[in-house]
């Protein structure tokens, strides 16, 4: 629950003006107050306060304190948006779990329906246990006679599946949230401009993804909770010899102002 402490508190009004649910309100002495209405917990409120006048559950409400940003950030986005890559083959090399656990943290900034932040993570790096996967799947699609590509493609050395070498990032939502493919999306799709401004390369697993969930023997194994799907799944590791010079022609959106 939000708290205000009405004896920092300057009566600025900033906390009531960016709550999106008009939890908060000025009272007859000018002071900030919690009406009482359900909060969604997003902490606009707290983190625009100027005088740190604001705590949830009795707990500091902000991690600390931003800067402002520098002034060629928005280039530097641009740019990691425009040559942002799939990469499929990676080096044998390790990612360091630290940089894995700040994407990952840092995807927990981003929005999400009524903020609930209902995204949960498997990271598999064990090989034995990708290779069971990737046996299941192989097995499925043969007895089903469904992506019958993935056999002949991982015959001939290539697995669109999973790449080489890489480790991957598993999203996994409960199905009953608000919005859990979009929520999961948005998540990773942080976590993964994160993870290739630090050299990281990535690429979306759809195949990955869809198996995951229609084959139950992968659903043991990665012990997925009763009641979670498996709503996004990324490929990373070091890229190997992939250093691309251009960017590929794309068209321009299709937009219609009403």
């Amino acid at each position: 629950m939000i708290f205000i402490d009405s004896s920092k508190c300057t009566g600025c009004g900033q906390c009531t003006r960016v709550c999106p649910f008009t939890v908060l309100r000025l009272n007859q002495e000018g002071k900030a107050e919690n009406t009482g209405k359900k909060c969604i917990a997003c902490m606009h409120c707290a983190a625009i306060c100027p005088a740190d006048a604001i705590t949830y559950d009795s707990r500091p409400a902000v991690a600390e304190k931003t800067q402002p940003l520098p002034e060629d950030c928005s280039t530097t986005v641009k740019q990691l948006i425009y040559q942002r890559r799939s990469y499929r083959r990676f080096l044998k090399k390790k990612v360091p779990g630290d940089i894995l656990r700040a994407a990952l943290d840092a995807a927990e900034n981003a929005p999400s329906a009524k903020n609930e932040h209902p995204v949960r993570w498997i990271i598999l790096e064990s090989k034995e246990i990708r290779q069971c996967i990737m046996d299941w799947i192989l097995e499925y699609c043969k007895e089903n006679q469904v992506s019958m590509e993935l056999i002949s493609e991982y015959a001939n050395g290539n697995n669109p599946v999973m790449g080489e070498n890489a480790v991957i990032i598993i999203g996994i939502c409960r199905r009953n949230s608000i919005n859990p493919a979009q929520d999961t999306a948005i998540a990773l799709t942080t976590a993964e401009l994160l993870l290739q401004a630090e050299g990281i390369g990535t690429c979306w697993g759809g195949y990955l993804t869809r198996f995951l969930n229609l084959i139950p023997e992968c659903r043991m194994v990665l012990e997925i909770p009763e009641g979670y799907e498996v709503y996004g799944t990324l490929l990373a590791g070091y890229p190997d010899r992939q250093n691309y010079r251009y960017l590929p022609a794309r068209k321009k959106a299709e937009i219609k102002i009403i």
